[in-house]
């Protein structure tokens, strides 16, 4: 079985319990206004390109490239026509500097087996695991099926990190090689969900419902808090109710960052919340305890 993954993060300390190693899925169905992953967002592999540490009087990546979709213009500087370049990676393997990178890469399980292989001391002496996260590990859910059910043939505790669109069928065929499941909800208003991830979350907050109902105890509800996006009175309302009405292990706030900004420039993307800061110590506090006063575990994601 193959898949596309853009990479594998090891000693990670989050997304679930002890010492994990993190396998990045390629590919989202959302497109959240202030992902930090931008180069997540296809099923494919993604050129960057950054400029501030390309060589000006270089130009080994023009004499590589196949299809001509990379040149110099008047001013002396790259251009990259990213409709004509096949993504074939002589350029980034020819540049020296590493300006020109590819995020993503076609994997077998066996391969990402092999990789995990390698920290299993770390996993038994901690208390860690593998988490699958992305992107949207639910875009590949044969892939990460096979995945999952191989490490728990290994007795290594799984974690699925995911927004929660996919089919239920797929996703429950996954949770039964899960053991921990850390769930995404943006926002509970239908209309600001789409307006700002692209889709509609009837479904994922359909999804939510059924596995607060089939493991609650292993499910951590996670909410990305986005000041002046979905952090107004009415928003966390809305939130607070609907956490009221299903039954889950803990729920997290994780505030906006902004580490991911600069790799929209290198994917030649536009960012929609270039004003938009990290919400102050306040602000989440104020979230925090709106949550808690419902007698819900709260936890702050840093």
């Amino acid at each position: 079985m193959e898949g596309y993954i853009s990479k594998i993060e090891r000693f990670s300390l989050h997304n679930g319990p002890g010492i994990r190693t993190t396998v990045f899925i390629q590919g989202c169905p959302l497109k959240c206004a202030w992902c930090g992953n931008p180069e997540l967002h296809e099923s494919c592999s993604e050129l960057l390109y950054n400029p501030d540490i390309c060589l000006k009087e270089c130009i080994e990546c023009l004499g590589m490239c196949p299809t001509k979709a990379i040149a110099k213009n008047n001013s002396g500087k790259i251009v990259i026509k990213r409709d004509v370049c096949d993504k074939c990676g002589k350029c980034a393997v020819a540049c020296p500097t590493k300006a020109i990178s590819f995020m993503g890469m076609r994997v077998t399980v066996e391969d990402v087996l092999n990789e995990l292989a390698k920290d299993i001391p770390f996993y038994e002496s901690s208390g860690g695991g593998v988490t699958v996260s992305g992107g949207e590990p639910l875009g590949q859910p044969e892939f990460v099926l096979e995945l999952l059910s191989a490490c728990k043939k290994q007795n290594i505790h799984t974690a699925l990190d995911t927004c929660g669109y996919a089919h239920w069928r797929d996703l429950k065929e996954i949770l039964a090689y899960t053991d921990l499941v850390l769930y995404d909800l943006k926002f509970v208003d239908t209309k600001k969900h789409k307006r700002y991830t692209g889709v509609n979350n009837e479904l994922i907050l359909k999804n939510l419902k059924n596995i607060a109902q089939y493991k609650s105890s292993s499910l951590i509800v996670r909410f990305p808090l986005v000041p002046g996006i979905n952090d107004s009175n009415e928003d966390i309302d809305k939130l607070v109710d609907f956490l009221g009405s299903i039954s889950f292990k803990r729920f997290d706030i994780l505030p906006y960052h902004r580490l991911g900004v600069a790799k929209y420039a290198m994917l030649g993307k536009p960012f929609r919340l270039q004003k938009t800061k990290q919400p102050s110590r306040e602000e989440i506090d104020s979230v925090r305890s709106l949550v808690m006063a419902k007698g819900v575990e709260v936890r702050v994601e840093v």
